[in-house]
């Protein structure tokens, strides 16, 4: 089974968040109360979705973090990108001078990436507000 890293899975968290919070902008003490994620460690996973573009952040009055773009426009493969080191990436792509040494699990991998970048935030979002068993 392939699963994301804790951090992936807190931006997607914090990002949803942000979301359902609307255009306005939200404290990092909010979003993680909302999320249930360490103040230090949200910080640093709002930080680097500040730097790909995804989150606004501003400081002072009436400052805060809001989502950057809309949820539609969202992938999960970029919020993982955003979040992710190259190196501890379940998706990461091989290069021309290390490409992958097993073509069952670069094939795998391409299909992760694929699959990934078609889910959206907004599927996150809608996932939540559906009831499910």
């Amino acid at each position: 089974m392939l699963s994301f890293s804790q951090t992936t899975g807190y931006a997607i968290a914090a990002l949803a968040c942000l979301a359902r919070h609307g255009s306005e902008s939200m404290m990092v003490r909010e979003i993680a109360v909302c999320t249930d994620m360490p103040l230090p460690y949200l910080s640093k996973v709002l930080h680097r979705l500040c730097a790909a573009g995804m989150v606004e952040s501003k400081r002072g009055y009436k400052g805060g973090v809001k989502l950057a773009g809309r949820p539609e426009h969202i992938s999960l493969l970029q919020i993982h990108r955003a979040v992710e080191s190259a190196r501890q990436s379940v998706v990461t792509e091989g290069t021309a001078e290390n490409p992958r040494p097993n073509t069952f699990w670069e094939a795998f991998h391409d299909t992760c990436r694929v699959q990934l970048a078609t889910m959206i935030l907004a599927d996150v979002l809608a996932y939540e507000n559906s009831p499910h068993t």
